[in-house]
């Protein structure tokens, strides 16, 4: 008992004394965020120790920054979390003062049968944080903050789209609903979406004011998504026109079926293309690849991942 109360007690000065606040120089500070809107649960690691975990509210990397330089000063410090709806700007604000910063997949965070049945946000950051330290984490390719909102350009575009698509069969179903038909003066039906199907549109008749004015609030709707949808397009060819872009959309769209907005969307999407080492890992990235469920002689391929 002697022994071991001995061996107890060297662990504790041994641990003191490593960590005081002069002992830090050279030393790697490991911290796993979970990050959510509200709140961040961060587990911290020195070297190959844990030290602890706690919680920063309202989330702050002020405030995280300003922790690890006060409380472990001269450390080399390595911060991970995963990518999703936060973005990139505790990356940004890291990196801007020189703390390494990896944003990872979630997809690609190693988890054991524990985490996997035991899911807190104590136990991803632990997570996150051990698999930080044992190097099994790799980064996703971040963009500059100007591409970033080049890409959120093109995207505002393919929503517009989505939405204007939702809106125009929304208003086929409710003709179909009232038994209502689109005809011309032969009566044959007119092609969706022409400029005379929008005055035969207008001029279905409805037994009530209520039923005229929905019909006339979805056409007027989409009238406007039609309008930001080309106030977009335009701003995206005067985006393809920059010198930033303009060589690469130009040898892009000597490709058969490559347009200036296929163009501009593989060019923020994807970005530098030179980050991959082949075309099957550009493949891999964009998903054209099949998902694959093989076992000796069985082989079984599915739809692109």
């Amino acid at each position: 008992m002697k022994q071991i109360s001995k061996i107890g007690i060297t662990k504790k000065v041994i641990k003191k004394t490593t960590f005081r606040k002069d002992h830090f120089k050279g030393m790697c500070v490991y911290a796993g965020i979970d990050v959510h809107k509200k709140s961040w649960f961060i587990t911290l690691y020195v070297e190959k120790i844990f030290i602890k975990s706690f919680t920063v509210s309202p989330p702050s990397s002020e405030k995280l920054i300003s922790y690890l330089t006060e409380h472990y000063p001269g450390g080399e410090y390595h911060v991970v979390y995963e990518a999703g709806f936060s973005g990139y700007s505790l990356y940004d604000d890291l990196t801007a003062v020189g703390i390494d910063c990896k944003v990872v997949s979630p997809a690609d965070v190693p988890m054991g049968n524990k985490n996997k049945k035991f899911k807190t946000d104590k136990n991803d950051s632990k997570n996150l944080a051990q698999q930080l330290k044992s190097e099994s984490l790799y980064g996703i390719h971040v963009p500059d903050p100007i591409i970033r909102e080049y890409r959120a350009l093109v995207r505002l575009r393919n929503k517009l789209v989505k939405d204007r698509t939702r809106i125009k069969n929304y208003t086929k179903s409710n003709l179909m609903f009232f038994g209502k038909e689109i005809k011309d003066e032969e009566g044959k039906a007119k092609k969706s979406w022409s400029k005379e199907f929008y005055r035969l549109l207008s001029e279905v008749n409805y037994n009530t004011d209520e039923g005229k004015k929905v019909m006339e609030r979805q056409i007027n709707m989409i009238k406007y998504l039609d309008g930001q949808v080309k106030e977009v397009d335009k701003e995206i060819e005067a985006l393809s026109k920059l010198p930033r872009f303009k060589e690469d959309v130009e040898i892009l769209t000597s490709v058969p079926g490559i347009g200036i907005l296929s163009a501009m969307v593989l060019l923020v999407e994807i970005g530098d293309f030179s980050r991959f080492y082949d075309t099957g890992q550009l493949k891999s990235y964009v998903g054209i690849i099949p998902n694959e469920h093989s076992s000796g002689e069985k082989e079984v391929k599915t739809e692109i991942t």
